[in-house]
């Protein structure tokens, strides 16, 4: 029987896995429940996130990734083995998984040893055999770029605890950076301006949801939305009436870092790739870039065309899924493809394409 070829995009915010043959077949939070009792883990996923903030002593809900890197090992290897076992086939999958190539997405801020963290709990779970590609390849893969070519790629993903940008070209990183600020900062933010501004304290989900609800990163729409939090000094719950325009007020500080990252990677490309950069524009991926109005506000700063793409939450794990096919390709201690690599697996995207 041959081994199974899966991707895992295992992110701060989000695990995908993609079976190749099934396409995407899990696509959940990275959280877990778990007594604290006992160590037992209680839930995964959504079922974990339904019970933040709602939680008696003895439990606790964990994120067991920070700014894309494991932060914690055993809770993150747990959830991992749950997301397998409730993949199609169950425990029959789980076997099948102990035979598997997995290939994975990491950030390109990653070091060696948070690197070696993300394949090593991919291995405690079951996987054969674990290779590493940097995620903003796999999503420029996934968006059907054409990086083999002495033509300039530029990519911002935006996550939900990183921000990575590069410069692409012949199947390599001609510049990239990688920042520690994504939708979490966004959250955090929002929580932050409420207290301040109104002495009222409100949850990471309560926040998250007021960013999608009116989050606008230029501000223009005038939207409302009613939130219920905690009052600080009486510790009673109220409701309060935020703005967009608050909104835009409250999250002003991360939206300015991620710009200026940008904006560093772009002078530090050659000039020669100036005219690339200004014909081709940037690729915007990332959960986190769907921020309503992200896409013109950085069209704005950069002057340069600025073009979201298609099913940013799924770009990356869409890219891993096409470069299972080409495996053998592949070299598990690297962080990215060689220009040939990238050449033939561009020249097979068609055969490839991962089933929806």
């Amino acid at each position: 029987m041959c081994a199974k070829q899966i991707a895992i995009d295992i992110g701060t915010s989000n695990t995908l896995i993609f079976v190749k043959g099934q396409g995407i077949v899990l696509q959940e939070p990275t959280v877990v429940s778990i007594n604290i009792n006992n160590n037992k883990i209680l839930a995964v996923g959504y079922e974990a996130q339904k019970m933040i903030g709602k939680t008696p002593m003895n439990i606790e809900v964990i994120k067991p990734l920070k700014f894309g890197s494991i932060d914690q090992f055993d809770i993150a290897k747990a959830m991992l083995e749950k997301f397998i076992e409730r993949v199609g086939e169950g425990k029959k999958f789980f076997n099948t998984f102990s035979r598997a190539k997995v290939l994975v997405g990491v950030p390109s801020g990653v070091t060696q040893v948070e690197r070696k963290g993300i394949e090593e709990v991919i291995r405690e779970a079951g996987a054969k055999q674990v290779m590493v590609v940097k995620s903003v390849v796999a999503a420029a893969i996934g968006s059907g770029a054409s990086i083999n070519k002495p033509k300039i790629t530029f990519i911002v993903d935006i996550g939900g605890g990183t921000t990575d940008i590069a410069a692409i070209t012949l199947g390599g990183i001609l510049v990239e950076n990688s920042i520690k600020v994504g939708g979490n900062n966004f959250d955090t933010a929002i929580i932050q301006y409420l207290k301040k501004q109104y002495n009222v304290n409100i949850g990471d989900m309560t926040a998250e949801n007021i960013k999608i609800k009116i989050g606008d990163a230029l501000g223009v729409e005038d939207l409302e939305i009613e939130a219920t939090g905690q009052n600080l000094t009486t510790g009673l719950p109220v409701p309060v009436n935020i703005t967009s325009k608050e909104i835009l007020k409250a999250i002003e500080q991360p939206l300015s870092k991620i710009i200026l990252a940008i904006k560093k990677v772009i002078e530090q490309c050659p000039p020669e790739s100036a005219a690339d950069i200004l014909e081709n524009g940037v690729l915007l991926t990332g959960g986190s870039s769907l921020l309503k109005n992200f896409d013109i506000l950085l069209q704005r700063e950069l002057k340069i065309q600025v073009t979201r793409v298609q099913d940013p939450l799924l770009i990356v794990i869409q890219g891993l899924g096409i470069t299972l096919d080409h495996l053998d390709l592949l070299n598990s201690m690297m962080l990215e493809y060689n220009a040939r690599d990238i050449q033939d697996i561009n020249n097979n995207r068609k055969e490839s394409k991962p089933k929806e």
